[in-house]
């Protein structure tokens, strides 16, 4: 074992011994708010073969709002006396939109109106770091965390009264962001506390899909999602 090994393991146990840790354990939801006007925002437009973001899609839009619900689970780690800790979260965002859309009917052979459900499932894990400003009960903090996304395919759902159909419209993956934001924390009783947190979100920052080089008619590469997050979490002190 390197020296500096050795050193780096003997100044770790000297901190564990010197200050005190902490650990909690939070559960959290709240809403997300896709940001930019572009295709994961736009209406839905008329059924047929659009080529947006990086993809053949069914239609020209996702018509994402301002209203999507998600749902985290949270921990938290930190020593007494000093502001840093660390965090590690999971969330899950299910994204929809909604529209009513006239689409062609082979067996009537006319438009019907139906109601299309667009859907994406978001997997998000985010690491990072929060910096604490301690003032008795109330705890300001600002909180950087790197994310990791899994993205599932993009789903169509079509209604017509009683006749439920889903549609796979194109495959998506694993993507990469960056999340940042501040919130504050209260003590409700010993080893409980709630937190309020306003964050933003990069949710494909890196590895989105590019343009199909082979089609040159076609020249459209995945655009850039954002959200803005509102989120209410409850911790647990587990040490």
């Amino acid at each position: 074992m390197s020296s500096k090994r050795i050193v780096f393991i003997i100044f770790f146990l000297l901190v564990i011994q010197t200050y005190s840790q902490s650990l909690y354990f939070g559960l959290s939801s709240g809403i997300s708010s896709v940001q930019d006007n572009n295709y994961f925002t736009n209406n839905l437009g008329a059924a047929g073969k659009h080529y947006v973001n990086g993809a053949e899609s069914i239609f020209g839009g996702l018509k994402f709002g301002n209203d999507e619900y998600q749902f985290a689970i949270k921990m938290k780690y930190g020593f007494s006396d000093i502001p840093f800790s660390l965090s590690a979260q999971i969330h899950y965002i299910p994204l929809r939109g909604s529209q009513s859309v006239d689409i062609y009917n082979s067996v009537y052979n006319q438009n019907i109106l139906q109601d299309v459900t667009t859907m994406i499932d978001i997997w998000s894990l985010r690491i990072g770091g929060r910096y604490t400003y301690e003032a008795d009960k109330f705890k300001p903090y600002t909180t950087l965390s790197l994310l990791l996304n899994y993205w599932g395919d993009t789903w169509l759902q079509y209604e017509y009264y009683d006749n439920i159909s889903l549609w796979r419209n194109y495959e998506n993956g694993i993507r990469y962001g960056l999340n940042m934001g501040g919130g504050i924390g209260y003590e409700l009783v010993e080893n409980i506390e709630l937190e309020i947190e306003v964050n933003y979100n990069y949710m494909n920052l890196w590895n989105r899909r590019g343009a199909n080089p082979i089609d040159k008619i076609h020249p459209s590469e995945e655009e850039k999602m954002n959200t803005l997050n509102f989120e209410l979490c409850v911790y647990y002190k587990l040490l």
